[in-house]
């Protein structure tokens, strides 16, 4: 069997994970490696449709999704899931008020003579991950696991969680200062330095790398300007474009105008679309 055959079997390839915009702008207390294995169980639900509570989850597809060595698999799943049950206490208010209070991932069942094991997520909250709701962030599963930062996973997810249906070639929205720090799980005090903000370390250290590892590992391509008033920054605005569609856009643009253009014409096309869509990190 092939290498690509094996890939097309795996029960986590090529998925979309959906939810709610409002828990795709906050920050999690997870790690990395829990955040990722939230994603594979979310996976797993169908937005629009009656899902179980309880999922069954292949052993190897998990394992190898992950890249987890086979002499610690065990261990690092206990590990992982037992972090999942611990940081998934959450409290959440609809728009009619009512508010809900608990525990989105309550149990795991591992099957010793089994090929998979089980996740139990609390009945109240189905319906909410179900996206019951309109607005809902969609993010393709493979990228999120090849991030290797929280950072990018974060800021990754906050900029989907503000795609326009209606534009998906690209987007554009701005954050404060604090907000970003707050979604990249910092402290206030974070990256302050005898009561002066280090901004220049900050974005050395978390927005910057975060960008670079989008634009490389993903199908959007994002930059960023300062907003300012004299030497003071007012916020981050932050632009992004899905090359995936630029690209499909730009394939269907040149056959539809070669029958009818000139060849100079549509060169001197095909060199101006998306021409702004250099990568720029201002300074």
């Amino acid at each position: 069997m092939s290498d690509i055959s094996k890939i097309e079997k795996n029960q986590f390839h090529n998925l979309t994970v959906y939810y709610a915009n409002q828990l795709a702008r906050m920050n999690s207390k997870f790690t990395l490696e829990e955040e990722k294995v939230m994603h594979l169980v979310i996976s797993q639900i169908k937005p629009y449709e009656k899902n179980p509570n309880i999922f069954k989850l292949s052993k190897l597809d998990f394992f190898n999704k992950l890249e987890l060595e086979s002499k610690n698999r065990y261990p690092r799943y206990r590990q992982l899931i037992q972090g999942l049950i611990k940081k998934t206490f959450v409290e959440i208010t609809d728009i009619d008020g009512e508010e809900l209070m608990g525990v989105v991932v309550t149990a795991s069942k591992w099957h010793k003579k089994q090929s998979f094991f089980e996740i139990e997520i609390s009945k109240m909250f189905m319906p909410f991950l179900e996206q019951l709701v309109r607005d809902y962030t969609q993010v393709n599963l493979d990228t999120i696991l090849k991030f290797n930062s929280k950072h990018t996973l974060n800021l990754y997810k906050w900029l989907c969680s503000w795609s326009d249906d209606k534009v998906l070639t690209k987007g554009s929205r701005y954050i404060m200062t604090k907000d970003l720090k707050e979604l990249f799980g910092l402290t206030k005090e974070a990256y302050v330095q005898n009561g002066k903000f280090n901004r220049a370390d900050f974005e050395r250290r978390t927005v910057n790398p975060a960008i670079e590892e989008i634009n490389s590992k993903s199908n959007l391509t994002v930059y960023y300007r300062k907003n300012k008033k004299g030497n003071r920054v007012l916020n981050y605005n932050f632009s992004w474009k899905n090359m995936q569609i630029v690209k499909s856009l730009e394939i269907n643009k040149s056959n539809q105008i070669q029958n009818t253009m000139p060849k100079k014409q549509i060169n001197d096309i095909l060199i101006n679309i998306d021409k702004d869509s250099e990568v720029i990190f201002d300074k």
